[in-house]
């Protein structure tokens, strides 16, 4: 399992900062070229270097947030019945799940509407339209998919000797399982990938909401955190992954992927690199777009995790009061900050300025505004800090 907490500072801390990164991408967003459709705002002024964050900020982050949900779910059952645990994941992930997809969603997607001068009421859309052609669950469809998630793990727990027994002998080599971890995860995203490409996101059921094709990845990195808590990774004697071979593998995934993924006619050395990645890396036999994107896709989420992991346990491995606040309340800021960000973009449309220091700004005020609701309001709150 892995150590006790004072041992793990470098993890709270990644969490915390892919919750920044959340923040960031939503708030580079804005300021892209050729934003999603219908994203809740987009400023007249937009840049690529925007488009460059946004793109590939959105490639990691959530993979890591399910593999870190997941790297403390087994320690969290050995320490209490099956029972407690169910009860303790649905007063602080089921709970504020429902509460965000019912309450604060509709003004989030609301959003949309204003920002755009469409001449709807939020009352009218509330209640009408949000159930109809605009429903999402904002950043809430992740506490829903991971709510189920640790619903499976628990019942499969109840019926596994292996989870609940302490480890014994000597755990598998961290290079088969990653092996057969990026084989399996990159195959499915590209069997899924190939009836199912779009980027659009499954909200037919109204009860989860994902993007069908990342599926495998979300699964996977949920699996790999639990299989890491097992075979003690990052703990001392456990596997550690080195720091300078992840970072390079994080560098050049992430220049192949934007390359590969993206029209990049403009840039002549992206597109140089997707040729020449295209003929010599993926081989001739991945010239389907679909395996590209596995392939690429996948090498880029892993290396972001494990390059994360290294850089953070080697240089981000302290507690100290404000990163301990921070880390308290990065669930505080992922839950609200949509609420703040994007009625604060909205503002800031109208001003004429630098569009660096426009997207600045906003970002970091989003930031410690939501930093500020969630130490004061959801910790404070008697009914919100259990979930808090």
């Amino acid at each position: 399992m892995p150590e006790s907490h004072h041992r793990v500072y470098f993890l709270d801390n990644l969490r915390t900062f892919i919750i920044i990164c959340v923040v960031i991408l939503h708030g580079a967003t804005i300021y892209m070229d050729y934003p999603p459709e219908r994203w809740y705002v987009t400023d007249p002024q937009h840049n690529l270097f925007f488009t460059v964050i946004s793109r590939l900020t959105d490639v990691p982050i959530m993979m890591v947030m399910f593999f870190l949900a997941a790297y403390f779910v087994l320690p969290s059952l050995l320490k209490r019945s099956g029972k407690s645990f169910l009860k303790d994941k649905c007063v602080r992930i089921g709970a504020p799940w429902i509460a965000g997809v019912f309450l604060l969603a509709p003004p989030t997607a609301f959003i949309a509407c204003y920002s755009r001068n469409e001449s709807m009421g939020l009352f009218k859309f509330w209640t009408v339209a949000f159930w109809t052609q605009y429903y999402e669950q904002s950043v809430y469809w992740f506490l829903g998919v991971l709510f189920l998630f640790f619903l499976l793990f628990s019942l499969v727990y109840r019926s596994s000797g292996w989870l609940q027994s302490p480890p014994a002998g000597t755990p598998t080599p961290a290079w088969k399982i990653l092996s057969w971890f990026g084989f399996t995860t990159t195959l499915g995203v590209f069997l899924l990938s190939e009836w199912h490409v779009s980027e659009a996101w499954f909200t037919g059921t109204y009860v989860f909401v994902f993007q069908p094709w990342r599926v495998p990845l979300y699964l996977g990195y949920f699996i790999l955190g639990i299989i890491a808590c097992r075979n003690r990774w990052f703990a001392t004697g456990g596997y550690q992954p080195r720091l300078v071979p992840w970072l390079m593998a994080w560098a050049v995934s992430g220049t192949f992927y934007f390359a590969n993924h993206f029209n990049c006619d403009h840039l002549k050395l992206l597109r140089y690199l997707h040729q020449l990645g295209h003929q010599y890396l993926l081989g001739q036999s991945a010239g389907s777009l679909n395996a590209e994107q596995a392939i690429v896709f996948n090498a880029f989420c892993l290396s972001s995790l494990l390059g994360g992991v290294a850089f953070f346990h080697r240089y981000v491995n302290w507690g100290d009061r404000f990163s301990r606040s921070l880390a308290a309340n990065s669930y505080g800021i992922y839950y609200v900050h949509p609420l703040i960000l994007y009625p604060l973009a909205c503002g800031f449309m109208g001003w004429t300025f630098s569009v660096y220091a426009k997207a600045a700004l906003v970002i970091l005020l989003a930031l410690l505004l939501s930093w500020a609701v969630s130490a004061w309001v959801l910790k404070k709150t008697p009914v919100l800090r259990r979930a808090f």
